[in-house]
């Protein structure tokens, strides 16, 4: 072989091995793009899972009139204390017949309270013997029994003051996208503020049939913000219902106070468990706290 025709073929050689070197780069970086952007799609499809509501477990119902008596006798307080009541409002004497009476502040309907003693009674086996309302003071007296038998008589007194309660605004911001965590915030009943990150057509489509109040930026919408309390700093659920009750007692003190939380699911779970309870305790939920 002459030297000019070896010369020829070791081009030809280098050349076709840096066409396959160029070659496998094209398809790393290809590779690596159809990685990256799977991994962007999913990031931006992931729906976090969310458990379902808490559905507290049912009561076991007593087996004999004397263990029916002992457990109304404790239980009632805690029905009763759920409707905002202190525990000085609940006298108690145990007896043949036990006497419980209750004092109704006077901004809770006395129909509620009749409403909760007769369901914990039921939710013990037990039943509501005979109920007479007084109309010169507004008391109602109820006969309690298990199986036909009067165990416990309960008075339910007007009482001249109200419970300690206020107005509260939650605010769940920076809302970027219409995920699960937002359709069951949809699903809460107490009034919710829920604001926007930005604009578009298919945040304002998946909003449609949500009752709640759907803002962007405002400067009312702003300075309220400034001065709401954040309630999820740390993404503890426990923590966060912790902090929810404490504000709730501040609206009592207060009159009104502002909540700030984000669309996160233990979040979520923690304005399931406890805004319907601050709102049985006699609170009220805003979506309009500036009356506009």
């Amino acid at each position: 072989m002459n030297p000019d025709s070896r010369r020829n073929t070791l081009v030809k050689s280098e050349s076709s091995h840096n066409w396959h070197l160029l070659i496998s780069i094209g398809l790393l970086l290809f590779s690596a793009f159809t990685l990256l952007n799977y991994h962007n799609q999913y990031r931006v499809a992931y729906e976090p899972s969310i458990p379902p509501k808490n559905t507290p477990e049912p009561i076991e119902p007593a087996a004999t009139v004397e263990q029916f008596s002992d457990r109304l006798f404790s239980y009632i307080d805690l029905e009763i204390i759920e409707y905002g009541l202190t525990t000085g409002l609940i006298l108690k004497k145990q007896n043949i017949i036990d006497d419980v009476t209750i004092k109704v502040p006077i901004d809770l309907p006395m129909t509620q309270v009749n409403l909760a003693v007769t369901l914990a009674a039921q939710n013990l086996g037990g039943e509501v013997l005979y109920a007479v309302e007084d109309e010169n003071n507004n008391n109602v007296k109820m006969q309690i029994g298990f199986q036909g038998t009067h165990t416990t008589t309960i008075t339910l007194q007007e009482y001249s003051k109200k419970r300690s309660t206020g107005t509260i605004s939650v605010i769940i911001d920076s809302i970027n996208t219409v995920n699960q965590i937002i359709s069951r915030m949809c699903k809460i009943q107490q009034p919710l503020i829920l604001t926007l990150a930005s604009d578009n057509s298919s945040m304002r489509s998946g909003l449609e049939h949500c009752g709640h109040s759907i803002q962007l930026y405002s400067p009312s919408l702003d300075s309220l913000k400034s001065l709401a309390t954040i309630i999820d700093h740390v993404d503890d659920r426990e923590i966060i219902e912790e902090k929810l009750w404490d504000l709730g007692k501040l609206a009592g003190q207060a009159g009104s106070i502002a909540v700030l939380a984000h669309p996160r699911v233990n979040t979520l779970l923690a304005l399931e468990a406890v805004l319907p309870r601050l709102e049985r305790r006699g609170n009220q939920f805003t979506s309009n706290p500036a009356g506009k």
